[in-house]
């Protein structure tokens, strides 16, 4: 496996090495290889937050809630009616039960987010649902996530190593070092994107340099690709089957 080949172009004047690697750091905290040298492909598999899923669930309790309390506000208005003789238009007792018992009709999406305020995002714990390190803000700008990219550059003399999406555009979308806290078990401690990241350089065309051996007994092929942050090495692995990006 060639390790030590020249990266160029770019050509930052360094060659990647056994030895660069097993003493590499990365920006999510530890390291992405072994003492060996070897990228650790079950480090990169960590669960990336299902944000469509997370925002229609906040949708949907919401406008259950909303659907509780207009018929709550029926309820008792019926039961005025029912005291006083008068007849409550268009209630019946039956849609009392069917609406704490049955779901909630509509197809509700994050595009349901435009509409809200930020004092109700804010209710909702989904402000960070239209940030602009949101997978929705990412969409709308790249396209969609096509796989997980493991970035590498050297910096201060060190291998310094991320984990990245590449999106329909190229765009390649950082992992946020801290883990998304959440009182849903499914989406506590995931990542989310950090808002930052790198575009390649539609002039320089990325070039094959190498293949770095994988812990899954694979050896994948890592690019040298110029980009707005500077040069950098790229291995492209497909995202893991729990994830979206």
């Amino acid at each position: 496996m060639a390790l030590s080949q020249p990266l160029s172009p770019p050509d930052p004047g360094w060659t990647l090495t056994t030895a660069a690697l097993s003493s590499s750091i990365s920006a999510l905290g530890g390291s992405d290889c072994s003492a060996q040298g070897i990228v650790q492909m079950q480090t990169l598999a960590f669960p990336s937050l299902d944000e469509p899923m997370l925002i229609e669930m906040r949708l949907r309790q919401r406008q259950r809630t909303q659907q509780r309390h207009r018929l709550i506000a029926r309820a008792v208005g019926a039961g005025v009616g029912l005291a006083t003789g008068m007849a409550i238009d268009g209630f019946d007792m039956g849609d009392l039960g069917s609406a704490f018992m049955g779901g909630v009709a509509g197809d509700v999406t994050a595009e349901a987010l435009n509409g809200l305020s930020d004092a109700e995002l804010d209710k909702l714990d989904l402000r960070w649902a239209v940030a602009p390190d949101s997978l929705q803000f990412h969409q709308r700008r790249h396209g969609r996530p096509l796989h997980r990219v493991l970035l590498m550059r050297l910096s201060d003399n060190h291998l310094r190593t991320t984990c990245a999406v590449r999106f329909s555009d190229g765009f390649l979308a950082f992992f946020a070092r801290e883990l998304f806290q959440c009182e849903l078990a499914p989406f506590d401690r995931t990542r989310r994107l950090s808002g930052k990241g790198a575009m390649p350089e539609s002039s320089a065309q990325p070039r094959t340099v190498g293949e770095l051996p994988c812990s899954d007994g694979r050896s994948r092929p890592f690019q040298a690709v110029m980009t707005d942050q500077g040069p950098l090495l790229a291995m492209e692995f497909v995202t893991p089957h729990h994830s979206i990006y």
